[in-house]
Protein backbone atom coordinates (compact mmCIF):
# COMPACT_ATOMS: atom_id res chain seq x y z
CA UNK A 1 0.00 0.00 0.00
CA UNK A 2 1.50 3.51 -1.07
CA UNK A 3 1.08 4.80 2.43
CA UNK A 4 2.28 1.91 4.50
CA UNK A 5 5.68 3.46 5.33
CA UNK A 6 4.53 6.71 6.02
CA UNK A 7 3.80 5.44 10.13
CA UNK A 8 4.79 2.82 12.04
CA UNK A 9 1.82 0.06 12.25
CA UNK A 10 0.19 -0.91 15.79
CA UNK A 11 1.84 -4.24 16.77
CA UNK A 12 -0.69 -7.17 16.60
CA UNK A 13 -2.85 -8.04 19.58
CA UNK A 14 -1.35 -11.69 20.56
CA UNK A 15 -0.82 -11.19 24.01
CA UNK A 16 -3.70 -9.35 24.82
CA UNK A 17 -5.93 -12.38 25.40
CA UNK A 18 -3.31 -13.73 27.37
CA UNK A 19 -2.92 -10.52 29.70
CA UNK A 20 -6.73 -10.11 29.80
CA UNK A 21 -6.97 -13.87 31.69
CA UNK A 22 -4.21 -12.85 33.94
CA UNK A 23 -6.01 -9.66 34.94
CA UNK A 24 -8.78 -11.17 35.26
CA UNK A 25 -7.57 -13.90 37.31
CA UNK A 26 -5.58 -11.75 39.51
CA UNK A 27 -8.50 -9.53 40.19
CA UNK A 28 -10.53 -11.75 41.91
CA UNK A 29 -10.43 -14.29 45.16
CA UNK A 30 -9.53 -17.82 44.32
CA UNK A 31 -12.36 -19.20 44.88
CA UNK A 32 -14.46 -16.67 43.04
CA UNK A 33 -16.08 -18.85 39.38
CA UNK A 34 -14.76 -16.87 35.74
CA UNK A 35 -17.52 -14.08 34.94
CA UNK A 36 -19.68 -14.19 32.41
CA UNK A 37 -18.98 -13.47 28.89
CA UNK A 38 -20.57 -9.92 28.97
CA UNK A 39 -19.00 -9.09 32.69
CA UNK A 40 -16.05 -9.80 31.45
CA UNK A 41 -15.98 -7.46 28.75
CA UNK A 42 -17.27 -4.56 31.04
CA UNK A 43 -14.30 -5.55 33.19
CA UNK A 44 -12.07 -5.14 30.02
CA UNK A 45 -13.33 -1.98 29.40
CA UNK A 46 -12.74 -0.78 32.70
CA UNK A 47 -9.23 -1.79 32.55
CA UNK A 48 -8.82 -0.15 29.48
CA UNK A 49 -9.68 3.14 31.33
CA UNK A 50 -7.48 2.93 33.77
CA UNK A 51 -4.60 2.06 31.53
CA UNK A 52 -5.08 5.41 29.24
CA UNK A 53 -6.73 3.66 26.75
CA UNK A 54 -3.67 1.84 25.95
CA UNK A 55 -3.30 -1.87 25.43
CA UNK A 56 -0.57 -4.28 26.24
CA UNK A 57 1.71 -4.52 23.06
CA UNK A 58 1.20 -0.58 22.72
CA UNK A 59 -1.97 -0.60 20.89
CA UNK A 60 -3.90 2.66 21.87
CA UNK A 61 -7.56 3.04 21.99
CA UNK A 62 -8.94 6.36 20.67
CA UNK A 63 -12.74 6.03 21.60
CA UNK A 64 -12.47 5.54 25.32
CA UNK A 65 -15.47 7.39 25.37
CA UNK A 66 -17.43 5.92 22.92
CA UNK A 67 -16.81 2.20 23.83
CA UNK A 68 -17.93 2.14 27.27
CA UNK A 69 -21.18 3.58 25.96
CA UNK A 70 -21.75 1.18 22.86
CA UNK A 71 -21.12 -1.80 24.59
CA UNK A 72 -23.15 -0.98 27.47
CA UNK A 73 -26.14 -0.38 25.13
CA UNK A 74 -25.51 -3.83 23.73
CA UNK A 75 -25.77 -5.31 27.06
CA UNK A 76 -22.17 -6.12 27.30
CA UNK A 77 -22.46 -8.26 24.46
CA UNK A 78 -19.95 -8.49 21.53
CA UNK A 79 -20.75 -5.96 18.47
CA UNK A 80 -19.50 -7.79 15.11
CA UNK A 81 -20.92 -11.14 15.22
CA UNK A 82 -21.77 -10.22 11.42
CA UNK A 83 -20.01 -11.25 9.39
CA UNK A 84 -20.95 -8.31 6.75
CA UNK A 85 -20.05 -6.08 9.29
CA UNK A 86 -16.76 -7.68 9.31
CA UNK A 87 -16.28 -7.73 5.95
CA UNK A 88 -17.03 -3.81 5.35
CA UNK A 89 -15.05 -2.57 7.82
CA UNK A 90 -11.57 -4.45 6.47
CA UNK A 91 -12.46 -3.11 3.31
CA UNK A 92 -13.27 -0.02 4.34
CA UNK A 93 -10.42 0.04 6.29
CA UNK A 94 -7.94 -1.06 3.02
CA UNK A 95 -9.34 1.39 1.08
CA UNK A 96 -9.28 4.79 3.19
CA UNK A 97 -5.75 5.60 1.73
CA UNK A 98 -8.24 7.13 -1.39
CA UNK A 99 -9.68 9.54 1.12
CA UNK A 100 -5.66 10.53 2.20
CA UNK A 101 -5.72 8.89 5.11
CA UNK A 102 -3.58 6.22 7.15
CA UNK A 103 -4.81 2.70 6.83
CA UNK A 104 -2.74 2.20 10.47
CA UNK A 105 -4.60 4.69 11.95
CA UNK A 106 -7.65 2.39 12.15
CA UNK A 107 -5.73 -0.77 12.87
CA UNK A 108 -4.65 -2.19 9.65
CA UNK A 109 -2.51 -4.94 10.62
CA UNK A 110 -5.00 -6.72 12.92
CA UNK A 111 -7.70 -6.31 10.60
CA UNK A 112 -5.30 -7.80 7.95
CA UNK A 113 -4.60 -11.11 9.77
CA UNK A 114 -7.54 -11.38 11.75
CA UNK A 115 -10.30 -11.03 13.34
CA UNK A 116 -9.96 -14.76 13.83
CA UNK A 117 -13.40 -16.62 14.16
CA UNK A 118 -11.75 -19.51 16.46
CA UNK A 119 -11.40 -17.05 19.32
CA UNK A 120 -13.35 -17.02 22.43
CA UNK A 121 -13.14 -15.78 25.76
CA UNK A 122 -10.87 -13.13 26.06
CA UNK A 123 -9.25 -13.15 22.89
CA UNK A 124 -12.91 -12.70 21.29
CA UNK A 125 -13.49 -9.44 23.58
CA UNK A 126 -10.20 -8.04 22.23
CA UNK A 127 -10.36 -8.47 18.88
CA UNK A 128 -14.13 -7.10 19.18
CA UNK A 129 -13.12 -3.96 21.09
CA UNK A 130 -10.52 -3.58 18.85
CA UNK A 131 -12.92 -3.68 15.23
CA UNK A 132 -15.26 -0.87 17.34
CA UNK A 133 -11.98 1.30 17.57
CA UNK A 134 -11.64 0.99 14.16
CA UNK A 135 -14.51 1.89 13.11
CA UNK A 136 -14.98 5.08 15.48
CA UNK A 137 -11.79 6.15 14.21
CA UNK A 138 -12.58 5.36 10.29
CA UNK A 139 -16.34 7.23 11.71
CA UNK A 140 -14.43 10.12 13.28
CA UNK A 141 -11.85 10.25 10.16
CA UNK A 142 -14.03 10.50 7.58
CA UNK A 143 -17.07 12.63 8.58
CA UNK A 144 -14.82 15.54 10.86
CA UNK A 145 -10.91 14.74 9.36
CA UNK A 146 -7.98 13.71 11.46
CA UNK A 147 -6.61 16.93 12.09
CA UNK A 148 -8.59 19.58 14.35
CA UNK A 149 -8.60 22.70 12.80
CA UNK A 150 -8.77 24.81 15.56
CA UNK A 151 -5.30 23.59 16.66
CA UNK A 152 -3.45 25.30 13.75
CA UNK A 153 -5.32 28.36 13.98
CA UNK A 154 -7.11 29.97 17.02
CA UNK A 155 -9.19 32.10 14.68
CA UNK A 156 -10.93 29.39 12.85
CA UNK A 157 -14.96 29.65 12.48
CA UNK A 158 -16.08 26.66 9.89
CA UNK A 159 -18.56 25.04 11.93
CA UNK A 160 -18.91 20.72 11.51
CA UNK A 161 -21.94 19.68 12.00
CA UNK A 162 -23.02 16.13 13.56
CA UNK A 163 -23.15 13.03 11.82
CA UNK A 164 -25.54 11.55 13.91
CA UNK A 165 -27.32 13.64 17.54
CA UNK A 166 -26.96 9.71 19.07
CA UNK A 167 -23.95 8.21 17.36
CA UNK A 168 -24.15 5.13 19.90
CA UNK A 169 -27.76 4.10 18.42
CA UNK A 170 -26.88 5.09 15.66
CA UNK A 171 -23.98 2.49 15.37
CA UNK A 172 -26.08 0.18 17.36
CA UNK A 173 -28.65 -0.15 14.65
CA UNK A 174 -26.01 -0.55 11.52
CA UNK A 175 -24.41 -3.07 13.28
CA UNK A 176 -27.75 -5.15 14.63
CA UNK A 177 -29.11 -4.07 10.19
CA UNK A 178 -25.09 -5.36 9.16
CA UNK A 179 -24.79 -2.22 7.15
CA UNK A 180 -21.72 -1.12 8.61
CA UNK A 181 -20.36 -0.03 5.01
CA UNK A 182 -23.68 2.02 4.17
CA UNK A 183 -22.46 3.72 7.53
CA UNK A 184 -19.19 4.14 6.62
CA UNK A 185 -20.02 5.22 2.50
CA UNK A 186 -22.74 7.70 5.07
CA UNK A 187 -19.42 9.43 6.56
CA UNK A 188 -17.37 9.95 3.41
CA UNK A 189 -17.86 13.23 1.99
CA UNK A 190 -19.46 13.21 -1.21
CA UNK A 191 -18.67 16.62 -2.27
CA UNK A 192 -18.00 17.30 -6.20
CA UNK A 193 -14.58 18.84 -5.21
CA UNK A 194 -13.56 16.43 -2.58
CA UNK A 195 -14.74 13.25 -5.27
CA UNK A 196 -12.14 15.18 -7.76
CA UNK A 197 -9.56 15.51 -5.17
CA UNK A 198 -9.69 12.02 -4.69
CA UNK A 199 -9.47 11.22 -8.54
CA UNK A 200 -6.68 13.48 -8.40
CA UNK A 201 -4.85 11.69 -5.40
CA UNK A 202 -5.62 8.19 -7.18
CA UNK A 203 -3.82 9.24 -10.45
CA UNK A 204 -0.56 10.29 -8.37
CA UNK A 205 -0.14 7.57 -6.59
CA UNK A 206 -0.17 5.74 -9.87
CA UNK A 207 2.30 7.85 -10.89
CA UNK A 208 3.98 7.63 -7.54
CA UNK A 209 4.01 3.75 -7.58
CA UNK A 210 5.20 3.38 -11.27
CA UNK A 211 8.25 5.71 -10.23
CA UNK A 212 6.93 9.15 -10.60
CA UNK A 213 8.86 11.13 -13.39
CA UNK A 214 12.31 11.90 -14.16
CA UNK A 215 13.90 15.00 -12.20
CA UNK A 216 15.67 17.67 -14.47
CA UNK A 217 18.88 19.22 -13.72
CA UNK A 218 19.77 22.82 -13.28
CA UNK A 219 20.74 24.96 -15.93
CA UNK A 220 19.97 28.40 -17.81
CA UNK A 221 17.12 29.35 -18.48
CA UNK A 222 15.56 28.07 -21.92
CA UNK A 223 13.68 30.05 -23.91
CA UNK A 224 10.97 28.56 -26.76
CA UNK A 225 13.30 28.17 -29.90
CA UNK A 226 16.67 27.73 -27.70
CA UNK A 227 18.15 24.35 -27.82
CA UNK A 228 19.66 23.03 -24.79
CA UNK A 229 20.44 19.23 -23.62
CA UNK A 230 18.08 19.13 -20.98
CA UNK A 231 14.70 18.96 -23.66
CA UNK A 232 14.55 14.78 -24.64
CA UNK A 233 14.40 14.79 -20.80
CA UNK A 234 11.79 17.51 -20.30
CA UNK A 235 9.65 15.71 -23.03
CA UNK A 236 9.91 12.65 -20.74
CA UNK A 237 9.10 14.51 -17.75
CA UNK A 238 5.44 16.77 -19.34
CA UNK A 239 4.51 13.04 -20.78
CA UNK A 240 4.45 11.50 -17.72
CA UNK A 241 1.39 13.99 -16.48
CA UNK A 242 0.25 14.61 -19.88
CA UNK A 243 0.90 17.64 -21.14
CA UNK A 244 3.12 16.36 -23.77
CA UNK A 245 1.07 14.46 -26.65
CA UNK A 246 3.83 13.93 -28.93
CA UNK A 247 6.87 11.52 -29.09
CA UNK A 248 8.49 11.14 -25.84
CA UNK A 249 11.61 9.76 -27.34
CA UNK A 250 11.99 12.68 -29.78
CA UNK A 251 15.77 13.11 -28.96
CA UNK A 252 15.86 17.17 -30.23
CA UNK A 253 17.50 19.39 -28.12
CA UNK A 254 15.33 22.35 -29.58
CA UNK A 255 12.33 23.70 -27.23
CA UNK A 256 10.04 23.70 -30.10
CA UNK A 257 6.55 24.33 -30.27
CA UNK A 258 4.86 21.85 -29.32
CA UNK A 259 7.04 21.52 -26.47
CA UNK A 260 6.68 25.01 -25.49
CA UNK A 261 2.99 24.28 -25.87
CA UNK A 262 3.11 21.64 -23.14
CA UNK A 263 5.54 23.70 -21.00
CA UNK A 264 2.85 26.51 -20.61
CA UNK A 265 -0.10 24.19 -20.05
CA UNK A 266 2.16 23.02 -17.03
CA UNK A 267 2.68 26.81 -16.30
CA UNK A 268 -0.75 27.54 -15.84
CA UNK A 269 -1.87 24.61 -13.82
CA UNK A 270 0.64 25.39 -11.56
CA UNK A 271 -0.03 29.12 -10.95
CA UNK A 272 3.17 30.25 -12.98
CA UNK A 273 3.61 32.38 -15.74
CA UNK A 274 2.42 30.91 -18.84
CA UNK A 275 5.53 32.44 -21.29
CA UNK A 276 7.00 28.88 -22.33
CA UNK A 277 10.08 29.31 -20.35
CA UNK A 278 12.04 26.93 -18.78
CA UNK A 279 13.33 29.17 -15.97
CA UNK A 280 13.87 28.35 -12.16
CA UNK A 281 10.85 28.54 -11.02
CA UNK A 282 9.48 26.21 -13.47
CA UNK A 283 12.01 23.74 -13.10
CA UNK A 284 11.28 23.62 -9.47
CA UNK A 285 7.75 22.82 -9.76
CA UNK A 286 8.70 20.50 -12.52
CA UNK A 287 11.16 18.88 -9.93
CA UNK A 288 8.38 18.29 -7.04
CA UNK A 289 8.04 14.62 -6.92
CA UNK A 290 5.18 12.66 -6.92
CA UNK A 291 5.23 11.35 -3.85
CA UNK A 292 5.37 15.46 -2.69
CA UNK A 293 2.05 15.93 -4.87
CA UNK A 294 0.40 13.34 -2.94
CA UNK A 295 0.84 14.49 0.65
CA UNK A 296 -0.11 17.83 -1.31
CA UNK A 297 -3.26 16.05 -2.20
CA UNK A 298 -4.45 14.32 0.91
CA UNK A 299 -3.57 18.06 2.95
CA UNK A 300 -6.04 19.53 0.48
CA UNK A 301 -8.44 16.59 1.25
CA UNK A 302 -8.22 17.34 5.25
CA UNK A 303 -9.16 20.45 4.45
CA UNK A 304 -12.22 19.19 2.61
CA UNK A 305 -13.42 17.36 5.30
CA UNK A 306 -13.27 20.44 7.57
CA UNK A 307 -15.33 22.68 5.51
CA UNK A 308 -17.47 20.95 3.11
CA UNK A 309 -20.13 19.17 4.13
CA UNK A 310 -22.01 22.42 5.44
CA UNK A 311 -21.57 24.04 1.93
CA UNK A 312 -24.59 25.00 0.11
CA UNK A 313 -25.35 25.66 -3.27
CA UNK A 314 -24.20 29.30 -3.65
CA UNK A 315 -21.11 31.03 -2.35
CA UNK A 316 -18.67 33.12 -3.21
CA UNK A 317 -15.23 30.94 -2.40
CA UNK A 318 -11.89 32.81 -2.93
CA UNK A 319 -9.36 30.35 -2.87
CA UNK A 320 -6.33 32.25 -1.57
CA UNK A 321 -3.35 30.54 -2.00
CA UNK A 322 -4.74 30.29 -6.13
CA UNK A 323 -5.60 33.98 -5.77
CA UNK A 324 -9.08 32.93 -7.63
CA UNK A 325 -12.67 33.67 -7.26
CA UNK A 326 -15.25 31.51 -7.79
CA UNK A 327 -18.74 32.61 -7.57
CA UNK A 328 -21.30 29.31 -6.94
CA UNK A 329 -25.32 28.98 -8.01
CA UNK A 330 -27.11 25.94 -7.39
CA UNK A 331 -24.05 23.91 -6.97
CA UNK A 332 -21.94 25.07 -10.31
CA UNK A 333 -19.36 27.28 -10.92
CA UNK A 334 -20.52 30.36 -12.84
CA UNK A 335 -17.82 32.52 -13.04
CA UNK A 336 -14.26 32.95 -12.00
CA UNK A 337 -11.96 35.68 -11.90
CA UNK A 338 -8.73 36.74 -10.31
CA UNK A 339 -8.10 38.37 -7.06
CA UNK A 340 -4.78 40.36 -5.56
CA UNK A 341 -4.59 38.48 -1.70
CA UNK A 342 -2.37 39.22 1.43
CA UNK A 343 1.35 39.44 1.29
CA UNK A 344 3.07 36.79 3.41
CA UNK A 345 3.37 39.40 6.41
CA UNK A 346 0.05 40.47 5.68
CA UNK A 347 -1.82 37.17 5.34
CA UNK A 348 -5.30 36.77 4.38
CA UNK A 349 -6.96 35.29 6.93
CA UNK A 350 -9.59 31.86 6.55
CA UNK A 351 -12.47 32.02 7.61
CA UNK A 352 -16.62 32.55 6.54
CA UNK A 353 -19.07 34.56 7.00
CA UNK A 354 -22.10 36.38 4.90
CA UNK A 355 -22.20 38.99 2.40
CA UNK A 356 -24.76 41.07 3.30
CA UNK A 357 -24.08 44.62 1.30
CA UNK A 358 -22.35 45.73 -1.73
CA UNK A 359 -21.50 49.56 -1.90
CA UNK A 360 -21.30 51.46 -5.39
CA UNK A 361 -19.12 54.46 -5.13
CA UNK A 362 -17.21 53.62 -1.76
CA UNK A 363 -15.60 56.45 0.16
CA UNK A 364 -12.57 54.87 2.31
CA UNK A 365 -11.72 55.93 5.76
CA UNK A 366 -7.76 55.51 5.84
CA UNK A 367 -6.72 53.51 8.98
CA UNK A 368 -4.72 55.24 11.95
CA UNK A 369 -1.78 53.49 11.38
CA UNK A 370 -1.55 54.30 7.75
CA UNK A 371 -2.68 58.46 9.00
CA UNK A 372 0.11 58.28 10.93
CA UNK A 373 3.09 56.10 9.53
CA UNK A 374 2.48 57.76 5.62
CA UNK A 375 -0.52 60.59 5.23
CA UNK A 376 0.71 62.63 7.79
CA UNK A 377 4.41 63.23 6.66
CA UNK A 378 3.08 64.23 2.86
CA UNK A 379 0.08 66.34 4.27
CA UNK A 380 2.33 68.14 6.34
CA UNK A 381 5.21 68.29 3.66
CA UNK A 382 2.54 69.33 0.98
CA UNK A 383 -0.65 71.39 2.20
CA UNK A 384 -1.95 70.81 -1.35
CA UNK A 385 -1.53 66.91 -1.13
CA UNK A 386 -4.86 65.78 0.67
CA UNK A 387 -6.99 67.65 -1.83
CA UNK A 388 -5.29 66.85 -5.06
CA UNK A 389 -5.92 63.20 -4.33
CA UNK A 390 -9.66 63.48 -2.91
CA UNK A 391 -8.91 63.20 0.76
CA UNK A 392 -10.12 64.82 3.22
CA UNK A 393 -9.82 65.37 7.17
CA UNK A 394 -12.59 64.79 9.99
CA UNK A 395 -13.15 65.54 13.65
CA UNK A 396 -15.54 65.04 16.15
CA UNK A 397 -17.90 67.42 14.47
CA UNK A 398 -17.35 66.51 10.82
CA UNK A 399 -15.49 67.60 8.24
CA UNK A 400 -12.39 69.56 8.77
CA UNK A 401 -10.88 72.87 6.87
CA UNK A 402 -7.17 71.41 6.24
CA UNK A 403 -6.02 75.11 5.86
CA UNK A 404 -7.05 75.85 9.24
CA UNK A 405 -4.93 72.96 10.31
CA UNK A 406 -1.07 73.89 12.05
CA UNK A 407 0.95 71.47 10.26
CA UNK A 408 4.06 72.58 11.73
CA UNK A 409 2.61 72.72 15.41
CA UNK A 410 1.42 68.42 15.13
CA UNK A 411 3.25 65.14 14.93
CA UNK A 412 2.31 61.84 13.67
CA UNK A 413 1.33 60.91 17.12
CA UNK A 414 -0.53 63.78 18.01
CA UNK A 415 -2.14 64.91 14.91
CA UNK A 416 -6.21 64.50 16.13
CA UNK A 417 -8.29 63.97 12.66
CA UNK A 418 -9.18 61.27 10.54
CA UNK A 419 -8.96 61.34 6.34
CA UNK A 420 -11.00 59.96 4.03
CA UNK A 421 -10.91 59.33 0.47
CA UNK A 422 -13.83 60.58 -1.25
CA UNK A 423 -15.36 58.29 -3.97
CA UNK A 424 -14.31 58.58 -7.09
CA UNK A 425 -11.60 57.11 -9.56
CA UNK A 426 -8.82 58.01 -7.33
CA UNK A 427 -10.36 56.00 -4.76
CA UNK A 428 -7.90 53.42 -3.18
CA UNK A 429 -11.63 50.74 -3.40
CA UNK A 430 -12.21 51.47 -6.64
CA UNK A 431 -15.99 51.49 -7.48
CA UNK A 432 -17.74 49.36 -5.45
CA UNK A 433 -16.80 46.88 -2.46
CA UNK A 434 -18.38 43.76 -0.95
CA UNK A 435 -19.30 43.58 2.44
CA UNK A 436 -19.65 40.83 5.04
CA UNK A 437 -19.15 42.20 8.15
CA UNK A 438 -16.08 40.38 10.29
CA UNK A 439 -13.63 40.56 12.99
CA UNK A 440 -10.67 40.87 10.42
CA UNK A 441 -12.28 44.13 8.94
CA UNK A 442 -10.99 42.33 5.26
CA UNK A 443 -13.57 42.62 2.18
CA UNK A 444 -13.93 42.30 -1.51
CA UNK A 445 -13.22 45.33 -3.65
CA UNK A 446 -12.36 46.73 -6.89
CA UNK A 447 -8.66 48.89 -7.41
CA UNK A 448 -7.60 51.42 -9.75
CA UNK A 449 -4.24 49.51 -9.97
CA UNK A 450 -5.20 47.23 -12.63
CA UNK A 451 -2.09 45.99 -14.01
CA UNK A 452 -1.38 43.85 -10.67
CA UNK A 453 -3.74 41.24 -12.21
CA UNK A 454 -1.46 40.76 -14.91
CA UNK A 455 0.75 39.29 -12.45
CA UNK A 456 1.00 34.84 -11.83
CA UNK A 457 2.10 36.22 -8.26
CA UNK A 458 -0.93 38.28 -6.39
CA UNK A 459 0.01 37.83 -3.40
CA UNK A 460 0.62 42.04 -2.89
CA UNK A 461 -2.00 43.47 -0.69
CA UNK A 462 -2.47 44.37 3.01
CA UNK A 463 -5.02 41.70 3.68
CA UNK A 464 -8.40 42.86 1.68
CA UNK A 465 -9.33 41.37 -1.43
CA UNK A 466 -9.03 42.60 -4.70
CA UNK A 467 -11.05 41.76 -7.43
CA UNK A 468 -10.01 41.72 -11.22
CA UNK A 469 -13.76 42.39 -12.67
CA UNK A 470 -15.78 43.74 -9.14
CA UNK A 471 -18.60 45.38 -11.27
CA UNK A 472 -19.24 42.04 -13.30
CA UNK A 473 -19.25 40.06 -9.81
CA UNK A 474 -21.98 42.63 -8.69
CA UNK A 475 -24.12 42.37 -11.66
CA UNK A 476 -24.08 38.45 -11.33
CA UNK A 477 -24.82 39.13 -7.67
CA UNK A 478 -27.81 41.86 -7.79
CA UNK A 479 -28.82 40.28 -10.76
CA UNK A 480 -29.73 36.79 -9.00
CA UNK A 481 -30.74 38.53 -5.41
CA UNK A 482 -32.21 42.09 -6.72
CA UNK A 483 -32.96 41.18 -10.59
CA UNK A 484 -30.62 44.46 -11.55
CA UNK A 485 -29.01 44.76 -14.45
CA UNK A 486 -25.94 46.28 -15.44
CA UNK A 487 -27.60 48.95 -16.98
CA UNK A 488 -29.32 50.04 -13.53
CA UNK A 489 -25.60 49.50 -11.82
CA UNK A 490 -23.91 52.13 -14.18
CA UNK A 491 -26.51 54.82 -13.78
CA UNK A 492 -26.01 54.32 -9.77
CA UNK A 493 -22.63 54.56 -10.34
CA UNK A 494 -22.80 57.31 -12.98
CA UNK A 495 -24.42 59.42 -9.88
CA UNK A 496 -20.47 59.65 -8.09
CA UNK A 497 -22.79 58.99 -4.78
CA UNK A 498 -22.24 56.45 -2.34
CA UNK A 499 -24.90 53.89 -2.35
CA UNK A 500 -25.41 50.83 0.20
CA UNK A 501 -27.58 48.14 -1.19
CA UNK A 502 -28.83 44.90 1.10
CA UNK A 503 -28.94 41.96 0.12
CA UNK A 504 -32.91 40.61 0.59
CA UNK A 505 -31.02 37.08 1.22
CA UNK A 506 -27.18 37.28 2.50
CA UNK A 507 -24.82 35.28 0.21
CA UNK A 508 -22.26 33.26 2.18
CA UNK A 509 -18.34 33.86 1.60
CA UNK A 510 -15.98 31.33 2.17
CA UNK A 511 -11.96 32.79 2.11
CA UNK A 512 -10.41 29.33 1.59
CA UNK A 513 -6.83 27.62 1.62
CA UNK A 514 -6.85 25.57 -1.41
CA UNK A 515 -3.03 24.27 -2.94
CA UNK A 516 -4.76 21.87 -4.86
CA UNK A 517 -7.28 23.02 -7.11
CA UNK A 518 -9.24 20.07 -9.15
CA UNK A 519 -10.76 20.46 -12.60
CA UNK A 520 -13.64 18.40 -12.53
CA UNK A 521 -12.26 16.47 -15.88
CA UNK A 522 -9.27 14.33 -13.76
CA UNK A 523 -6.86 17.24 -13.96
CA UNK A 524 -5.96 19.72 -11.32
CA UNK A 525 -4.15 22.85 -10.43
CA UNK A 526 -0.97 22.97 -7.87
CA UNK A 527 -0.27 26.36 -6.47
CA UNK A 528 2.62 27.20 -4.43
CA UNK A 529 1.89 26.94 -0.61
CA UNK A 530 2.63 31.12 -0.29
CA UNK A 531 2.05 31.21 3.63
CA UNK A 532 3.49 27.72 4.65
CA UNK A 533 0.34 26.04 5.92
CA UNK A 534 0.30 22.77 4.16
CA UNK A 535 3.95 21.51 6.52
CA UNK A 536 1.78 21.48 9.86
CA UNK A 537 -1.13 20.08 8.15
CA UNK A 538 0.87 17.20 6.69
CA UNK A 539 2.65 16.70 10.22
CA UNK A 540 -0.87 16.70 12.04
CA UNK A 541 -2.30 14.08 9.22
CA UNK A 542 0.97 12.24 9.30
CA UNK A 543 1.29 11.45 13.25
CA UNK A 544 -0.47 9.04 15.40
CA UNK A 545 -3.79 9.53 16.30
CA UNK A 546 -5.05 9.17 19.34
CA UNK A 547 -8.08 10.20 20.45
CA UNK A 548 -12.14 10.69 19.44
CA UNK A 549 -13.25 13.82 20.46
CA UNK A 550 -16.31 14.89 20.68
CA UNK A 551 -17.65 17.93 17.90
CA UNK A 552 -15.74 20.40 17.34
CA UNK A 553 -16.27 24.30 17.97
CA UNK A 554 -19.69 25.82 16.81
CA UNK A 555 -19.89 29.44 15.32
CA UNK A 556 -20.60 32.25 17.87
CA UNK A 557 -23.35 34.49 16.39
CA UNK A 558 -21.90 37.37 14.61
CA UNK A 559 -22.64 40.90 15.32
CA UNK A 560 -24.43 43.00 13.15
CA UNK A 561 -22.71 45.85 11.66
CA UNK A 562 -24.85 49.16 11.00
CA UNK A 563 -23.88 51.24 7.77
CA UNK A 564 -22.06 53.80 9.70
CA UNK A 565 -20.11 51.43 11.40
CA UNK A 566 -18.78 49.98 8.26
CA UNK A 567 -15.28 48.20 8.58
CA UNK A 568 -12.55 50.40 7.02
CA UNK A 569 -10.53 47.72 6.60
CA UNK A 570 -6.56 47.26 6.45
CA UNK A 571 -5.33 49.05 3.35
CA UNK A 572 -5.76 48.47 -0.14
CA UNK A 573 -1.62 49.55 -1.17
CA UNK A 574 -3.25 52.15 -3.62
CA UNK A 575 -2.22 55.15 -1.55
CA UNK A 576 -1.23 58.43 -3.72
Amino acid sequence: MIFSARKRLHPASAFLGLWLACFVACAMPAAAQVPPAESALKLRLDALAKQGGVLPGGISIAAVELLPKLYASLGYNLAWTNPANVSALKEAVARSWEDGLLPSDFHARFLRTGPHPAATGAGAIDQDILMSDALARLLYQLYFGKVNPNALDANWNFARPMLSNDPVDLVKETLAQGQIGALIAKARLDHPLYIALKSTLQAFTQFEITGGWPVLPDGPAVKPGMSDARMPLLRQRLAVTGEFQGDRADPSPVLDAPLADALKLFQTQHGLDSDGVLGATTLAALNVSAHDRVEQIRVNLERGRWILRPIGPEMVTVNIAGQYLHLIFNGKRVWTTRVVVGKTYNKTPIFTETMKQIVLNPDWTVPRSIVRNEMFPKASANPGYLAANDFYLTGANGPVDASTVDWGGLTASTFPYGIVQRPGPKNALGRVKFLFPNKYSVYLHDTPSRQLFAKAERSLSHGCIRVEDPLKLAELILNERLQWTREKIDAALATGKQQYISLPKPLPVLLLYWTVDPTFDGGAYFYRDIYGRDANVLKALNSEFSKVSGPVAVRKPKPTVKKSQAPEGPAPDVIP
